[in-house]
């Protein structure tokens, strides 16, 4: 079994994704209150989804560039649309808290055009981590050993603070299937054990 960078951490955003688009399902946007413990939850969500973007740009992509310039480019131009939805959920929300809680059909119905644009989001992150699966990890088994790609995984969670990696791990580890988690955690200790 090849090391694969990319499935594991996606398990992890895709939890958080669909964990935040089952919450905004369940929300009575015309309770303020349940808007913003929403809002909370589709924030941490968008946190997560923007720093994986951020370490893929930084650490991975000169990488993948040098490798397989013509999906790189399709992979790094992937990231700015998949902002550009992000803006669109996140620009609802300021105009969903300025509304009383007297406008309920107001309320509910910019809350329903937050949810599909929030669905929408959903669906362009799991097109582009599907790519990023297939295609992508097919070019990196194809031209780099395990420890190769290890070293790029290495320079990311190298990259991230301990404090937010434990909230990573928070998220990850729970998604993984026991023999991944097994996988997961034994890495962190190797990882722990050798010198800095």
């Amino acid at each position: 079994m090849r090391f694969d960078m990319f499935t594991p951490i996606h398990k992890a955003l895709r939890r958080s994704l669909f964990e935040a688009a089952l919450t905004l399902g369940r929300t009575n946007f015309a309770s303020p209150d349940e808007v913003a413990a929403s809002e909370r939850v589709v924030a941490d969500c968008m946190e997560f989804m923007r720093e994986h973007a951020a370490h893929e740009d930084r650490h991975a992509l000169p990488d993948i560039a040098r490798l397989a310039p013509e999906l790189a480019a399709i992979l790094a131009s992937g990231h700015p649309e998949l902002e550009r939805s992000a803006i669109a959920v996140d620009s609802l929300w300021p105009r969903l808290a300025a509304l009383p809680a007297t406008a309920a059909d107001e309320r509910r119905a910019l809350g329903g055009e937050l949810t599909r644009r929030f669905h929408a989001f959903v669906a362009g992150e799991v097109q582009h981590m599907d790519r990023e699966e297939r295609e992508l990890n097919a070019v990196l088994w194809a031209r780099l050993t395990d420890a190769e790609i290890m070293a790029i995984s290495n320079r990311i969670t190298t990259s991230i603070s301990p404090e937010r990696m434990r909230v990573w791990g928070e998220l990850l580890l729970p998604a993984l299937n026991g023999p991944e988690r097994e996988a997961m955690i034994a890495r962190a200790a190797l990882a722990a054990a050798l010198p800095a």
